[in-house]
């Protein structure tokens, strides 16, 4: 899939691009049916791309900007959003190359209108699709129809103003989300009723990189992804959306999970640096690197012939992802353990600060199971039901603190019937709006009722003075949640490798930590925890319990969040320990590999039997950490192959293997009971194929 102009889609069928993203026409004015349609010129134009396009077997999916023409708003200029309840946009005049002039809302009849544009375009020059850039929902708008739905459907009057600290504002939110929901579905309904083929192919937000998830309040509900036949995101691997941890691979995951499993695009931007925004010595190792990182993580990589210098590169991504591309439909992610990335907890709960209250904890455990090669499927709030959480052996709660009594009892249905669950921090606290609880949802689960965050130390304590010269007021003011974690002799989560790391049973930690009551049965004391300058008796810093059929870790200490912002080893080896412990039993297949290496793990339907499809990548950096860390960004020349990957099955492995590309065939040893494969050195990127039929 390519973004290009028009004069390039012969470069790009030799190159075997099968869809491409380009633009002719902009919405026209009046509509066909009201005796207009294009201009004659237009009319030309987009004859000759389509024809252009299908001549050379590639779909054209329309790149079509949601802002009405210029004539039509002066003719309905109360179509436009109205930010404020004063009609002061009536006194802006719209022009074409201004588009801050002509925001059509959705909402009311511009809605309705761009949809018979789409339905026209469809019908009158067989168009495949569309992509919006653009086309979500405002904070807040006053125009007339937006004015009279609200009062109609809701029986009052709009909030009057931007304010997510108040109840009826987040309740507007939702229901304006529901509106842009119900907006897409319409316009789906529209197209595919001429062209059952017919897609949307969208731009998203609050779906996918770093950046996206800090946008407050939001733009559209997460939700919006599973009406789009393809959620495309900008996936920028820069400074400002921390490139060079975690978070891409994150952010392509997530956008996966918010389709429900199905196709989904990062298009890599190609930036050395985000400011200033360019490709400037941007090496072809990395092009390919990301390519195949949003591979990994379920993801298409699309790619555009408009980066400066780099055409010889876009050629050789796709010859590489032609390689692939057998290996990467109708697949579907492995369950074993579900994590919930919860969008009304970032948006009701944690906006004023999400860069420290929703990203680390979720992060923490997305870095736990990719460090430790554990297959963990993202999951969102509407798949917090009883036949969801079902499929799999472990539910994590990642300071999910904004849980529905629905949600809450889902969850406990869920353990009582076997399921594992591990929940840190605040989890269940709030509502789906966030409104606080008097205690914890999920209290009974917990086997410990909240009672509050300790308080900050009144006197800073005293540095070394070799430390305290590099210290300033910023490091005072990340210095909350610091505590001491003590481990019983004989806590049922100690294992060699975490005595390893804590061998004194002991241990500084740095992070989120809130106070809770003791158990009724103090056995279910993992470690306790003394917060700073704490002279009372140590509080519980992490319980597991039975509750049912099921087993259930609760942390205090939120080791998720400091896994993410300020790590130790033992806090990922901890984590995983937990989900080990409260699924029951270990996932069966065990991955022999550097931290360095993202295994993922995904099925394909093949008839009877479903082909299992293991992704390596290799994500070492190289000259990782060489430069100021704050702006350390993944811009790699060269590749270290790593030797002795090692893949075990301890049960139900398939009958053959071969890695792809190149369909090697790999030889399966037996190990007792177990069956055993060696890979050959990986490179950048190779698929382990298992076959059972």
């Amino acid at each position: 899939m390519a973004y290009l102009n028009p004069g390039e889609i012969a470069k790009a069928a030799k190159d075997g691009v099968q869809v491409v993203h380009t633009n002719a026409v902009w919405p026209h004015f009046p509509l066909r049916k009201d005796c207009g349609g294009l201009t004659k010129d237009e009319d030309v134009q987009l004859r000759k791309l389509v024809d252009d396009c299908h001549k050379a077997g590639i779909k054209l999916c329309l790149g079509l900007p949601p802002f009405p023409p210029v004539e039509l708003v002066k003719a309905h200029p109360d179509w436009r959003i109205h930010p404020d309840d004063t009609g002061s946009v009536l006194k802006i005049a719209p022009e074409k190359d201004n588009l801050g002039t002509r925001i059509g809302c959705n909402l009311g009849p511009w809605g309705d209108y761009l949809i018979e544009v789409c339905a026209e375009l469809v019908q009158d020059y067989k168009v495949d699709g569309y992509s919006f850039d653009g086309n979500y929902h405002p904070p807040l708008c006053f125009c007339p129809a937006c004015k009279k739905a609200y009062q109609n459907q809701r029986g009052k009057a709009l909030p009057p103003k931007v304010d997510l600290d108040s109840v009826p504002y987040r309740e507007y939110l939702v229901w304006r989300g529901l509106k842009l929901e119900d907006h897409y579905r319409r316009l789906q309904e529209r197209i595919k009723k001429i062209d059952p083929n017919a897609v949307i192919m969208s731009w998203t937000v609050n779906a996918g990189r770093y950046g996206h998830f800090l946008y407050s309040p939001r733009a559209m509900p997460t939700r919006l992804n599973l009406l789009f036949d393809l959620p495309m995101q900008e996936w920028w691997l820069d400074e400002t959306n921390i490139g060079g941890s975690v978070a891409p691979a994150f952010g392509a995951a997530y956008l996966r999970a918010t389709t429900g499993d199905r196709p989904n695009a990062s298009e890599a931007y190609l930036m050395s640096r985000g400011n200033p925004y360019s490709s400037d010595s941007f090496p072809k190792q990395e092009r390919l690197a990301r390519t195949f990182l949003a591979m990994a993580n379920g993801g298409l990589s699309p790619e555009s012939y408009g980066w400066s210098g780099h055409s010889e590169s876009t050629a050789e991504v796709f010859a590489a992802i032609r390689q692939r591309e057998r290996w990467l439909t109708r697949t579907r992610r492995v369950p074993w353990a579900a994590l919930l990335v919860s969008e009304q907890t970032r948006q009701f709960y944690a906006y004023k600060d999400i860069a420290e209250r929703f990203t680390p904890p979720v992060f923490g455990v997305f870095r736990a199971a990719l460090e430790e090669h554990l297959p963990l499927n993202l999951i969102n709030d509407w798949d917090v039901a009883k036949d969801e959480l079902t499929r799999y052996r472990v539910v994590v709660l990642a300071n999910a603190a904004a849980l529905s009594n629905e949600q809450a009892e889902a969850i406990r249905q869920y353990v009582r019937d076997g399921g594992g669950l591990v929940a840190t921090a605040e989890s269940s606290l709030f509502d789906e709006l966030g409104r606080p609880r008097h205690d914890f949802a999920l209290a009974d689960l917990f086997g410990v009722s909240y009672l509050g965050r300790p308080k900050a130390p009144d006197k800073r304590p005293e540095l070394d003075a070799n430390f305290a010269i590099t210290v300033n007021e910023d490091y005072w003011k990340q210095r909350t949640g610091v505590g001491t974690l003590s481990w019983k002799e004989l806590s049922p989560v100690r294992d060699g490798r975490l005595d390893a790391l804590i061998p004194n049973r002991s241990t500084v930690f740095r992070g989120p930590l809130v106070m809770v009551s003791e158990p009724k049965n103090r056995d279910e004391i993992l470690f306790s925890m003394s917060p700073e300058s704490w002279t009372k008796p140590p509080l519980p810093g992490g319980i597991l319990r039975s509750f049912g059929k099921g087993r259930v870790a609760y942390l205090a200490a939120g080791l998720d969040a400091a896994l993410w912002s300020y790590s130790f080893p033992y806090q990922r080896r901890l984590l995983t320990r937990l989900l080990e412990l409260t699924a029951d039993q270990t996932f069966s297949i065990k991955i022999t590999a550097p931290m360095c290496v993202q295994t993922t793990f995904f099925t394909q339907a093949t008839g009877q039997h479903n082909r299992l499809l293991i992704h390596f990548f290799n994500g070492l950096n190289t000259t990782a950490n060489h430069g100021v860390p704050a702006m350390d960004v993944p811009l790699r020349e060269e590749t270290i192959p790593i030797h002795g990957i090692r893949v075990r099955f301890e049960k139900d492995a398939p009958r053959r293997f071969h890695l792809e590309p190149g369909n090697i065939v790999l030889k399966a040893v037996q190990d007792g009971k177990a069956t055993v494969v060696e890979l050959p050195p990986l490179d950048l990127h190779a698929i382990l194929v298992g076959e059972s039929g």
